[in-house]
């Protein structure tokens, strides 16, 4: 979502707030629960896994086969790679799920290496639970380029999914509702969400979105605040609570927040970029 701000700073298409305005997951979000996954993988296929010059992408084939190697993540390499083969998601799915568990996954994340890393953050887009929010998040600081936007669609499409069933369906209308613009109705059933839910953090985040179509940036800064109480590393908070506070006139808590985002997203050069302009205007 990229808006033209107030004085003369503009967001980058980069620098968004929902998923469903940042990235080709857009057409999925409001899906199944299933959809944004697959639309991160879909989107996956076409990034590039070259390796630097020196530096064999070919994994090792080590042990027995079929032998779980929890530390190099070489099995789960095979998986990712015959993934970006053959594009069967589902069968990437099953073959990483009954060999790795969420815990092993997290930590290659961690301390795997690059395509171990590419490999446990696909899974985890797939079928994680909020359970690895941090360990995902701790992906947005990755050196490597591709790991940091699969970090970003795989925390969408968990927090997306972080409720029950019957939660997360809802907070699809929610979205879908958004996206038709039928905002007021968004709020509503957003805030019939949040009354059975009140730590669902998404669904206070979708009703802050709903706010700021409706120019109602106050309220739309609370429901920020809320969602990052429940969720500190939910940069799409980050950056609308940002937005809000330009349109306010509060430039100096815009600057804090886009400064705490920039915490999260180290490589981001649109979050520096804005801290820069801020930094600028307020001399």
């Amino acid at each position: 979502m990229a808006h033209r701000q107030s004085r003369t700073i503009e967001t980058s298409p980069r620098f968004d707030w929902s998923a469903s305005a940042s990235h080709p997951l857009s057409s999925a979000v409001a899906g199944s629960s299933f959809a944004p996954a697959l639309a991160l993988a879909m989107a996956l296929v076409a990034v590039p896994t070259t390796a630097p010059a020196g530096v064999s992408t070919v994994s090792p084939r080590s042990g027995a086969p079929g032998m779980l190697e929890p530390h190099t993540g070489s099995l789960l390499v095979t998986y990712y790679e015959t993934f970006l083969r053959e594009q069967d998601i589902e069968h990437y799915r099953q073959s990483v799920s009954t060999r790795y568990t969420e815990g092993s996954l997290c930590r290659l994340i961690e301390s795997g290496g690059t395509q171990s890393r590419r490999a446990a953050l696909l899974a985890l887009g797939l079928y994680g639970t909020f359970q690895c929010n941090a360990s995902v998040a701790h992906a947005l600081r990755d050196n490597d380029l591709t790991v940091r936007r699969m970090a970003s669609d795989a925390l969408w499409a968990i927090w997306f999914r972080a409720d029950t069933d019957e939660n997360n369906k809802t907070l699809e209308q929610v979205s879908k509702l958004i996206a038709r613009q039928r905002t007021e109705e968004a709020i509503n059933l957003a805030t019939q969400l949040i009354d059975r839910s009140p730590k669902f953090a998404e669904a206070y985040n979708q009703r802050a979105l709903a706010h700021f179509h409706l120019g109602h940036f106050e309220e739309s800064v609370a429901d920020c605040r809320r969602v990052l109480e429940h969720n500190p590393y939910h940069f799409g908070a980050l950056s609308g609570m940002a937005q809000c506070q330009i349109q306010l006139g509060q430039s100096g808590e815009a600057l804090k927040t886009l400064r705490r985002a920039l915490k999260l997203e180290p490589h981001n050069e649109s979050l520096r970029g804005l801290v820069s302009a801020l930094e600028t205007d307020g001399e």
